[in-house]
């Protein structure tokens, strides 16, 4: 054998092993993201970005700031997110900032007589929105405050720490009043913050196709004052355009139930309303 052909075995060999244990290492820091338990947060500092192992990847980098769609949710025990994981020709990563995974601190906001949380729970139709909140990731430097409404529409802007709009020109005009209006209460502590949630999220998107969106939503925790509560169960949740039909959706969920031996159905859940009947409801 000649001498050019050793050192290109050898290079051969060299890089193979490099991409092995490149692999293995992240593969243990994607296990990781997944088993490691906190507390309000606080221990989330030690884990680090998920890159995809089998080398498939979606940019899902998004700053809309107004997203109409519908999200149908699934209850999940404790082992079905790592059957689900498994499915990498069917759940796509969807990468923001270098990483499919991310965690998640969010604090819903209301008027003092829980004006907001009434109209949703009590159905009472008034002209409001069913949800204030603003959300921070563990990865991603923005905040944003987003508003939710019946049916599926979400509007969201960039504020910064002292809760003032940025990227004011990015706004529908539709809104912008509305947006600013109500950080303004929330400054002068007329909206008040009434609960804290965190957990960890894997973005997906299914099949390649960009427009339907499966997140993985885990350790969920709930925390105001002296309340804490860790929810025992996974959620995953499938959002798709108003164009897709609710039969379509069940058809793709009987696709992954075949595939991996689950029984998932839609199911209503809410973060927001478990909060409700966990703690409102019980003071």
């Amino acid at each position: 054998m000649k001498k050019i052909e050793i050192i290109a075995i050898v290079v051969i060999l060299v890089v193979l092993l490099f991409i092995i244990l490149t692999n293995l290492k992240q593969k243990k820091r994607n296990n990781h993201f997944l088993i490691t338990n906190c507390k309000k947060g606080k221990c989330y500092d030690s884990l680090q970005k998920c890159a995809a192992m089998n080398g498939y990847t979606y940019d899902g980098s998004s700053d809309d700031k107004r997203i109409e769609r519908k999200t149908f949710k699934c209850i999940l025990d404790m082992q079905d997110k790592y059957k689900l994981l498994k499915l990498d020709n069917i759940f796509v990563p969807s990468m923001m900032d270098g990483t499919f995974c991310d965690i998640l601190y969010t604090t819903y906001y209301d008027f003092s007589d829980l004006t907001v949380l009434k109209n949703r729970m009590y159905n009472l139709n008034m002209p409001l929105y069913k949800c204030i909140r603003i959300r921070k990731y563990h990865f991603n430097p923005k905040t944003y405050f987003e508003i939710k409404y019946t049916g599926g529409t979400k509007i969201r802007a960039l504020i910064d720490d002292q809760l003032n709009l940025l990227e004011e020109q990015t706004i529908d005009e539709e809104y912008k009043d509305l947006i600013v209006s109500i950080l303004d209460k929330i400054k002068q502590n007329k909206i008040k913050p009434i609960f804290n949630n965190t957990y960890k999220r894997l973005s997906f998107i299914y099949k390649n196709n960009p427009n339907i969106r499966m997140t993985i939503d885990t350790n969920i925790e709930f925390f105001q004052n002296h309340f804490y509560k860790v929810l025992d169960k996974d959620i995953l949740e499938m959002k798709i355009p108003n164009s897709i039909s609710v039969g379509e959706a069940e058809q793709y969920l009987k696709e992954i139930n075949h595939l991996i031996g689950t029984q998932l159905t839609f199911t209503h859940f809410s973060k927001f309303e478990y909060y409700y009947y966990k703690v409102m409801i019980n003071q």
